[in-house]
Protein backbone atom coordinates (compact mmCIF):
# COMPACT_ATOMS: atom_id res chain seq x y z
CA UNK A 1 0.00 0.00 0.00
CA UNK A 2 1.43 3.39 -0.99
CA UNK A 3 1.47 6.13 1.63
CA UNK A 4 -0.84 9.06 0.99
CA UNK A 5 0.96 12.28 0.06
CA UNK A 6 -0.04 15.30 2.13
CA UNK A 7 -1.64 18.12 0.22
CA UNK A 8 0.63 21.04 -0.64
CA UNK A 9 -1.55 23.34 1.42
CA UNK A 10 -1.09 21.29 4.58
CA UNK A 11 2.68 21.31 3.97
CA UNK A 12 2.57 25.10 3.73
CA UNK A 13 0.48 25.24 6.90
CA UNK A 14 3.05 23.16 8.76
CA UNK A 15 5.88 25.40 7.57
CA UNK A 16 3.95 28.52 8.63
CA UNK A 17 3.23 27.06 12.06
CA UNK A 18 6.94 26.27 12.45
CA UNK A 19 7.86 29.83 11.47
CA UNK A 20 5.26 31.17 13.91
CA UNK A 21 6.66 29.03 16.75
CA UNK A 22 10.23 30.13 16.00
CA UNK A 23 9.13 33.77 15.89
CA UNK A 24 7.41 33.53 19.27
CA UNK A 25 10.44 31.83 20.81
CA UNK A 26 12.77 34.47 19.34
CA UNK A 27 10.57 37.29 20.60
CA UNK A 28 10.39 35.84 24.12
CA UNK A 29 14.09 34.97 24.24
CA UNK A 30 15.72 38.08 22.79
CA UNK A 31 14.59 41.51 23.98
CA UNK A 32 15.96 43.08 20.79
CA UNK A 33 13.43 41.05 18.77
CA UNK A 34 10.64 43.10 20.39
CA UNK A 35 11.95 46.40 19.01
CA UNK A 36 11.95 48.05 15.63
CA UNK A 37 14.86 47.75 13.22
CA UNK A 38 15.64 50.42 10.64
CA UNK A 39 16.08 47.95 7.80
CA UNK A 40 12.92 45.85 8.20
CA UNK A 41 10.61 47.76 10.55
CA UNK A 42 8.78 46.40 13.57
CA UNK A 43 10.15 42.90 14.23
CA UNK A 44 7.14 41.40 16.09
CA UNK A 45 5.14 41.97 12.91
CA UNK A 46 7.60 39.94 10.84
CA UNK A 47 8.18 37.29 13.50
CA UNK A 48 4.61 36.67 14.71
CA UNK A 49 1.85 38.62 12.96
CA UNK A 50 2.84 37.86 9.38
CA UNK A 51 3.24 34.06 9.80
CA UNK A 52 0.02 33.94 11.85
CA UNK A 53 -2.03 35.78 9.22
CA UNK A 54 -0.53 33.64 6.43
CA UNK A 55 -1.40 30.48 8.39
CA UNK A 56 -5.00 31.66 8.92
CA UNK A 57 -5.29 32.38 5.19
CA UNK A 58 -3.92 28.97 4.21
CA UNK A 59 -6.28 27.29 6.65
CA UNK A 60 -9.27 29.21 5.27
CA UNK A 61 -8.32 28.17 1.73
CA UNK A 62 -8.08 24.52 2.78
CA UNK A 63 -11.48 24.70 4.48
CA UNK A 64 -12.97 26.36 1.39
CA UNK A 65 -11.58 23.54 -0.79
CA UNK A 66 -13.03 20.94 1.58
CA UNK A 67 -16.51 22.47 1.50
CA UNK A 68 -16.38 22.87 -2.30
CA UNK A 69 -15.39 19.21 -2.67
CA UNK A 70 -18.30 18.02 -0.54
CA UNK A 71 -20.76 20.32 -2.29
CA UNK A 72 -22.04 21.78 0.97
CA UNK A 73 -21.94 25.32 -0.34
CA UNK A 74 -23.57 24.47 -3.68
CA UNK A 75 -27.19 24.67 -2.52
CA UNK A 76 -29.29 27.30 -4.32
CA UNK A 77 -30.00 30.46 -2.36
CA UNK A 78 -33.47 31.52 -1.44
CA UNK A 79 -34.38 35.12 -2.17
CA UNK A 80 -34.71 37.39 0.87
CA UNK A 81 -37.98 37.27 2.80
CA UNK A 82 -38.95 40.73 1.60
CA UNK A 83 -39.24 39.43 -1.97
CA UNK A 84 -41.65 36.72 -0.84
CA UNK A 85 -43.69 39.26 1.12
CA UNK A 86 -44.01 41.57 -1.89
CA UNK A 87 -44.98 38.72 -4.20
CA UNK A 88 -47.55 37.48 -1.68
CA UNK A 89 -49.01 40.98 -1.30
CA UNK A 90 -49.41 41.33 -5.06
CA UNK A 91 -51.14 37.97 -5.33
CA UNK A 92 -53.49 38.74 -2.46
CA UNK A 93 -54.50 42.16 -3.81
CA UNK A 94 -58.11 42.20 -5.06
CA UNK A 95 -58.44 42.66 -8.78
CA UNK A 96 -60.34 45.67 -9.94
CA UNK A 97 -62.02 46.26 -13.25
CA UNK A 98 -59.22 48.57 -14.44
CA UNK A 99 -56.53 46.01 -13.63
CA UNK A 100 -58.48 43.33 -15.50
CA UNK A 101 -58.75 45.59 -18.56
CA UNK A 102 -54.95 46.21 -18.49
CA UNK A 103 -54.23 42.48 -18.26
CA UNK A 104 -56.33 41.70 -21.33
Amino acid sequence: MTPRRPSPLSTIEQALLGALALGVVAMLSFPAARAAAEAVGWLPFWLVALPASAWFTARALRLREATAATGAGASPRRPPASVHAIAGARAARPRTASSLRRAA
